[in-house]
């Protein structure tokens, strides 16, 4: 094997090691939510209720269709009452997710065509319901009360890894094997 095109070959599989060896990352953005028990548009104690909405990545702010946003997930809480992805009743289809920042915080609330059986923009039934108010209301309704609720996006973005370290350890094997048979080829 020529020395120059070896040379080239080792320098090639050892630059595909680094890279795939570094994981690739995708950022997930979760949302904090807390519900309190007063329908005035602000969320004040006592709180009856939490949870977090999350999905894939991060399109910044703006409305965007429940369905176009990757590995979408709900997780409320309210005492007794849990609602999550599986107990959405509303066609997930016809609802809208928006996203704002006001100051140096980021929120978010539902809207959409509705389509469920209570009328919000969001409506989950497990075996109460958990509705959120249309038109990207603060409002929302369940069998722990009615009041106002509010997402917020945490500080930190959790960072996710991404099957890029597979690249690198099938370049640092080729990486391996070329030294060695270079070793055969050069016996010094």
């Amino acid at each position: 094997m020529n020395k120059n095109i070896f040379i080239a070959l080792t320098s090639s599989i050892v630059a595909v090691a680094a890279i795939g060896a570094s994981p690739l990352k995708s950022q997930a953005l979760t949302f904090d939510f807390t519900f309190d028990n007063s329908p005035n548009g602000t969320v004040t104690a006592p709180i009856v209720g939490s949870g977090t909405f999350s999905f894939d990545g991060d399109l910044g702010d703006g409305t965007f269709a429940l369905t176009s946003l990757t590995n979408y997930n709900f997780s409320f809480d309210f005492g007794v009452n849990s609602f999550t992805n599986a107990n959405i009743v509303t066609p997930v289809a016809n609802v809208l997710v928006k996203i704002a920042t006001i100051g140096s915080d980021r929120f978010v609330n539902f809207g959409g065509s509705g389509g469920g059986p209570f009328g919000g923009s969001l409506d989950f039934l497990n075996p109460s319901p958990l509705s959120f108010q249309p038109n990207f209301g603060p409002l929302y309704f369940t069998a722990a009360g009615f009041g106002t609720y509010q997402g917020v996006a945490r500080a930190d973005v959790t960072s996710v890894p991404e099957p890029g370290s597979v690249l690198g350890l099938l370049g640092l094997s080729l990486g391996a094997l070329v030294a060695k048979n270079r070793k055969k080829l050069n016996p010094a």
